[in-house]
């Protein structure tokens, strides 16, 4: 960066030095290195911007996902961010899945996703980014043991053929399960 002002700066004293109307040619050709070197140190500091912008790959992936379930139908990402401003707002970690005053929270937020039909996978990220925990409680319409202790607002999700079919979340009187099976 130092090497690209000293370069600016060496280039406009050259231009102001060569203001006059009379330059021999030996001057001017002076002047066009001068601006040649200036844009080279140009292009060369935006290749470097452009080189530090460089996302990770999870953080491509996080976006992708999000962008896809913003374009589902019955998604409402507004509402989702809205609400996950709200549950950070009422406590830490999911202690508002559980408030009475949350007025189930964390199930909306599942909800205005429209989980259902997304992969186990893009759910995982999604919800992971959200603060939720999750896990799967039937897979492939067979129920899998799964630990009894309570957690506010972990998200019980049901999974065929790896694509979410319904979902619950604890402490919620809704539950989100389809009887296909």
């Amino acid at each position: 960066m130092r090497q690209f002002f000293a370069i600016m700066v060496f280039a406009a004293a050259l231009t102001a030095c060569s203001q006059d109307s009379s330059l021999s040619g030996e001057e001017l050709q002076m002047g066009d290195a001068a601006q040649a070197v200036t844009s080279l140190a140009v292009d060369q500091a935006s290749e470097s911007v452009t080189e530090q912008i460089v996302k990770r790959p999870e953080l491509v992936r996080l976006e992708d996902v999000w962008d896809l379930a913003a374009s589902r139908p019955g998604a409402d990402i507004g509402l989702v961010f809205q609400l996950f401003r709200l549950k950070q707002s009422l406590g830490p970690r999911n202690v508002p899945c559980f408030d009475p005053k949350s007025e189930d929270v964390c199930a909306r937020i599942v909800e205005a996703i429209n989980i259902v039909g997304l992969t186990e996978q893009q759910v995982g990220l999604l919800l992971d980014s959200l603060e939720l925990p999750h896990r799967v409680i039937a897979r492939d319409c067979e129920v899998l043991m799964v630990t009894r202790e309570f957690t506010a607002g972990r998200v019980n999700l049901a999974v065929a053929e790896g694509v979410v079919t319904g979902w619950a979340s604890e402490g919620s009187e809704e539950s989100h399960f389809d009887d296909a099976c």
